[in-house]
């Protein structure tokens, strides 16, 4: 195997290995493969017209192939100011200041496949295409034009669950996607749970609210959103009715960290063990968010971690506590094809500044349920208040391990262990762990898997169930 350039004395340092070694076998295939790594490389390196060509030397007395490729890299551009096709109701404005920047970069793939992103991120593009010219132009730049096609001005969408002993949960939304032409999002959510746990609705509980998502704002991938809502809860640990604001300012360190923080106003009536306070509450939310998973709803590999700051005032009883929380989950594809995954989670959180009682009933830390320590009620795990009702703690501590099992085509399996404690004390602790642990189906769809899940309580106490179901889409965690 030789390499040669074209014109003689052209670098082809940026072309890199073929990969083909003396005295491998003489296959067809290894040869087309490494002329299109040759190719690649070299476009990756920089060279957007470079070209190889092979030429093999069959010599059937010895029985060996020769294979020469000869490398013509090309010039290595500039990119020229791109420019954006194909938008009908979005700001042509905000399009070209999203790809400006590329205007004088050194051409590179990773940059194109970058920008793209950015496009497809404002969620008004069903799809976004880039092509580079085929020339340079006249200042020896490389054109660049990216073609976009927009989505549905508007979208509906529902979702439902069910969970032993919370009951149903249905939710729908109804969304405009390109509010004034600048890729703003207008969302307006319901939802309505625990229907039918009591034979009547004193328990159920629902929420209604809206949000304004701003993309691109005062900078590059950063999303400005607004949020209202009102909301019913009627959990077995406590009764909450609440009015709540919010504003979240969140930027992309790249494309798998993200970083936001934003004020939030709150003003809430919270009755637990038939007591009961009206909070007025001023916050500010914090978060840190890490995602380099293969996919959002059924994860094969990578890693989903967020850690939470959140420290609230409270303006009635003169009062400041800071909620802490950090969560992590990671995905093993253990036989490689998919078929076999193991899934790992952990939750670690503390509530600081304030004592037991100073800190609002719907603001401590619970466990159990989905998504949780499956087996155990919601809530359930943890304190209890004079009245047997699951009181929160100032510390939480989870995990889970799971197996999930691909049995035929879009069937599969699930087996599960899932461990919590909560306690008073805003140190985590172990003092109160419990288990659970259980089985479940898979039925992979294009939205996600269909799952339902089975588990029993190890360590069950008096008033626990004696199992749980959980029905939903989307893995557990």
């Amino acid at each position: 195997m030789r390499l040669q350039a074209e014109p003689a004395g052209a670098s082809i340092a940026d072309a890199g290995e073929t990969g083909l070694k003396e005295g491998d076998p003489a296959r067809a295939q290894p040869v087309l493969d490494a002329e299109g790594r040759l190719r690649d490389a070299l476009r990756n390196a920089g060279h957007p017209f470079a070209a190889v060509r092979r030429r093999v030397t069959v010599d059937h007395d010895t029985n060996r192939m020769e294979v020469t490729f000869t490398v013509a890299p090309g010039p290595r551009p500039q990119f020229a100011r791109p420019g954006v096709s194909g938008e009908e109701r979005t700001d042509s404005d905000l399009l070209a200041r999203i790809v400006a920047p590329m205007q004088g970069q050194g051409y590179s793939q990773k940059a194109i496949d970058e920008k793209r992103r950015d496009l497809l991120s404002l969620g008004v593009f069903s799809t976004v295409r880039a092509r580079a010219g085929e020339r340079l132009d006249e200042a020896g730049d490389l054109p660049l034009t990216f073609t976009v096609a927009e989505r549905p001005l508007h979208a509906i969408g529902f979702s439902a669950a069910y969970e032993t002993r919370y009951g149903p949960t249905f939710s729908t939304y109804w969304e405009h996607r390109n509010l004034f032409g600048g890729a703003e999002r207008l969302r307006l959510e319901a939802e309505v749970n625990r229907l039918g746990t009591t034979g009547d609705t004193s328990d159920t509980g629902g929420k209604i609210g809206a949000s304004l998502r701003t993309p691109w704002f005062a900078g590059r991938n950063q999303t400005l959103t607004f949020d209202i809502a009102a909301l019913r809860e009627r959990p077995d640990a406590y009764d909450r009715d609440a009015f709540t604001l919010g504003a979240l300012l969140e930027r992309e360190f790249s494309p798998r960290l993200t970083y936001g923080f934003g004020p939030q106003i709150e003003f809430s009536r919270v009755t637990q063990d038939n007591v009961t306070t009206n909070y007025q509450l001023l916050g500010l939310i914090g978060q840190l968010r890490w995602n380099d998973t293969d996919n959002p709803l059924n994860p094969s590999r990578g890693i989903r971690a967020a850690l939470l700051v959140n420290p609230i005032y409270s303006l009635g009883e003169s009062n400041a506590f800071t909620r802490l929380r950090a969560q992590g989950s990671t995905y093993f594809d253990v036989s490689g094809d998919k078929g076999s995954i193991i899934a790992l989670r952990g939750v670690v959180g503390s509530i600081v500044g304030a004592s037991f009682g100073g800190v609002p009933p719907d603001k401590r830390f619970y466990a159990g349920g989905g998504g949780s320590v499956r087996g155990y009620s919601y809530q359930s795990v943890g304190p209890r208040t004079a009245s047997d009702e699951p009181a929160g703690g100032l510390s939480l501590v989870e995990g889970s391990v799971e197996l999930r099992q691909r049995i035929s085509g879009p069937i599969g399996m699930a087996a599960f262990v899932d461990a919590g404690s909560v306690t008073r004390d805003p140190t985590p602790d172990f003092g109160n762990l419990k288990v659970g642990a259980g089985l479940g189906v898979r039925y992979l769809t294009a939205i996600g898997p269909l799952r339902a899940d089975i588990a029993i309580p190890l360590n069950k106490e008096s008033g626990d169930s004696a199992f749980g179901l959980y029905v939903g889409i989307g893995q557990a965690f």
